[in-house]
């Protein structure tokens, strides 16, 4: 062997553990599966659009932690909307009372982060919003806030009365104009962010809604104005409780 040749073999061997740690790496990497239930839970409420996943997550390789999840929705015309996570329930067992019997037990979990493991599959109800609106109803409803304030230092703040100033017009018309659902085919696009990189599969699922969906769900559109009465005046002693129609499209695998 030549001299050269030794000294190539010798810099090929101080490459073998950086390159020995890049496989494995890649092999290890945690791979991330989507579980669904066989049905999403849609909705549209003074919280605006909302779609309800009930979540499980098959974690291969190592734990993992979840830092943002959201739904990249695009319907069959190209219109795309994302839902972000805005809130968590976990069941974590039973409860038995003496009246009711056994009754599951749930808890409800901050959106900050949730962490995944490998030895336990666990389904999580996931609430989530429409980003677009929320951040374009927060300026209606700090116009609406700021109104009070000013009619509050004025003494002149009645509860019934201001449910038909500008302000509150303007919020019931911009809640109405939001209501995104139509009908056809959806696809939902599950999307998972961590500070460590992982593999993502399983996560892209398609619904349909048929015009009997749109139909009952315009109805809400009715019964904002009730909802942010309730919210300002309170309920009424006798008054029926605000009921809002909600659907559950099947979930498919594309």
């Amino acid at each position: 062997m030549k001299f050269i040749d030794g000294i190539a073999i010798l810099g090929a061997l101080a490459w073998a553990p950086h390159l020995i740690t890049l496989i494995k790496n890649h092999f290890t990497k945690p791979k991330v599966r989507i579980i669904t239930s066989r049905f999403a839970e849609l909705g549209f409420t003074s919280f605006g659009p909302i779609l309800n996943l009930h979540l499980a997550f098959s974690v291969e390789h190592k734990d993992i932690v979840v830092s943002d999840l959201k739904i990249r929705l695009k319907h069959q015309s190209g219109e795309e909307r994302v839902f972000e996570w805005q809130g968590i329930k976990q069941s974590v067992g039973k409860m038995t009372t003496p009246d009711a019997g056994s009754m599951p037990f749930e808890k409800e979990q901050s959106v900050l982060a949730i962490k995944l493991n490998q030895t336990q599959i666990e389904e999580r109800f996931i609430r989530f919003q429409d980003v677009a609106f929320i951040a374009s109803k927060k300026e209606y409803e700090n116009s609406a806030v700021k109104k009070i304030a000013y009619l509050k230092a004025e003494n002149k703040y009645d509860a019934e009365a201001f449910l038909r100033e500008q302000e509150m017009i303007e919020l019931y018309n911009f809640n109405k104009h939001s209501f995104p659902w139509k009908e056809g085919e959806y696809i939902a696009s599950i999307e998972v962010q961590s500070p460590e990189k992982f593999i993502l599969a399983d996560n892209i699922r398609k619904f349909s809604l048929s015009p009997v969906d749109i139909e009952e769900l315009s109805k809400n559109k009715d019964i904002l104005e009730a909802d942010y009465k309730r919210l300002l005046v309170g309920k009424k002693e006798g008054e029926p409780d605000i009921v809002w129609q909600w659907r559950s499209p099947a979930l498919l695998k594309t």
